[in-house]
């Protein structure tokens, strides 16, 4: 029986890589000449917002937002949220219909025809290197500055424990206050169980999501308070979530 859930699992997430995969060789022609000026990213991004959408409804996850606050397209936010599974970044395509682009580590760029797509518009980080730690940051402060909405995991990368929250890094926070911006923290409840690091397991199923309202920075907060805050929000709502399951 283990040895047949494998196979489902493994089938299962080949065809959730076919949903991405046969989209992109289909309108590679179009994607690719839209990835060769940042002036034509907005138009990018209206086909990854739809993209994110076939591939969750064709691979049978259906995710059921709970909005605690509505996003106002003529604002700017910086999105923080838990990290548990890949599919986090198509899920954040799916929340938001106003282009974002992610902080996120450099060694993403290495995967084939995803990595070409993430480096062209993404501010990717070294974390090994303080310097080059520092100049993402810098770089995405510059992206704020032009009106672009920011999506960063505080966690620095997916657990590798089976911790709910791991602590958070000081880098989105610093932003945060740097550029003067709300955060928008967001819960995924289920992603970790629908698309686990474990290759041969996973399944389809319904992704709970959250979209709590908006922090603002106040000048007398600590990144330390703000982090403590964002933090404790995400991790209240997961254990709210696990009590329903």
């Amino acid at each position: 029986m283990k040895s047949v859930k494998q196979l489902l699992s493994f089938l299962w997430r080949f065809w959730f890589l076919l949903t991405y995969a046969i989209p992109f060789l289909i309108f590679s022609p179009i994607t690719i000449w839209l990835t060769l000026s940042p002036k034509f990213y907005p138009s990018l991004y209206f086909f990854l917002h739809r993209l994110s959408k076939f591939m969750m409804y064709a691979s049978g996850i259906f995710p059921k937002i709970k909005k605690e606050y509505k996003l106002d397209s003529k604002k700017q936010y910086l999105f923080c949220a838990n990290h548990r599974s890949t599919i986090d970044i198509p899920s954040m395509f799916f929340l938001s219909k106003k282009p974002i682009a992610f902080i996120g580590k450099e060694s993403l760029s290495k995967i084939p025809v995803f990595g070409y797509y993430y480096k062209r518009f993404n501010v990717l980080v070294n974390r090994a290197s303080i310097k080059d730690s520092y100049k993402a940051f810098k770089e995405a402060g510059d992206k704020m500055k032009e009106g672009q909405n920011m999506v960063i995991f505080p966690e620095g990368g997916i657990p590798k424990n089976s911790l709910r929250l791991s602590r958070f890094k000081n880098g989105a926070f610093r932003l945060a206050i740097d550029q003067n911006i709300s955060i928008i923290p967001i819960t995924f409840a289920d992603n970790g169980e629908i698309f686990p690091q474990n290759f041969f397991k996973g399944r389809p199923m319904r992704s709970r999501v959250t979209i709590h309202p908006p922090i603002e920075y106040c000048g007398d907060r600590t990144i330390e308070e703000l982090k403590n805050e964002v933090f404790q929000v995400i991790e209240n709502e997961l254990i709210r979530y696990e009590s329903r399951s």
